[in-house]
């Protein structure tokens, strides 16, 4: 376990690697069916994962919410195959934030490391070059 205190919002179904993966990192993490649900917390959670099953399943101004109220925390919106082309028609979610259910995985434990503090941090508004080569770091690409 590697993360104090997470947050996970969405519906598991079909994404229960993405869920798997998420709560083994996890030693406290709370769960929200939808992104109006998580108005009670106070603490910030030091990384919050969000399960996007379809285009538009969330709008900007739940996302937006979510990344002003919880602006130092690790987000990751990962989406199933659904979500695929959203990138191109929609910008709901930031490029450096979003990930296809088959990296999510390997990007937990690229944010785990960001935590911990051996892989420098991605900018919510990082292009898409550095997007890639965030999620395509070597190994021994340490701070």
């Amino acid at each position: 376990m590697i993360i104090d205190n997470g947050l996970l919002i969405g519906r598991p179904d079909g994404m229960e690697s993405a869920v798997s993966s998420f709560l083994k990192v996890c030693r406290c993490a709370n769960f929200f069916r939808d992104l109006n649900d998580f108005k009670p917390i106070e603490d910030s959670p030091e990384f919050i994962l969000v399960l996007q099953h379809w285009s538009d399943e969330y709008t900007q101004t739940q996302v937006d919410e979510l990344l002003n109220r919880f602006p130092l925390s690790r987000v990751v919106c990962c989406y199933g195959p659904w979500c695929q082309s959203d990138q191109r028609t929609r910008q709901i979610w930031p490029a450096a934030l979003r990930v296809p259910i088959h990296q999510i995985q390997e990007r937990i434990e690229l944010e785990c490391k960001v935590l911990l503090g051996n892989v420098l941090p991605i900018e919510r508004t990082a292009g898409l070059d550095e997007v890639f080569a965030f999620q395509h770091q070597l190994p021994d690409n340490k701070i």
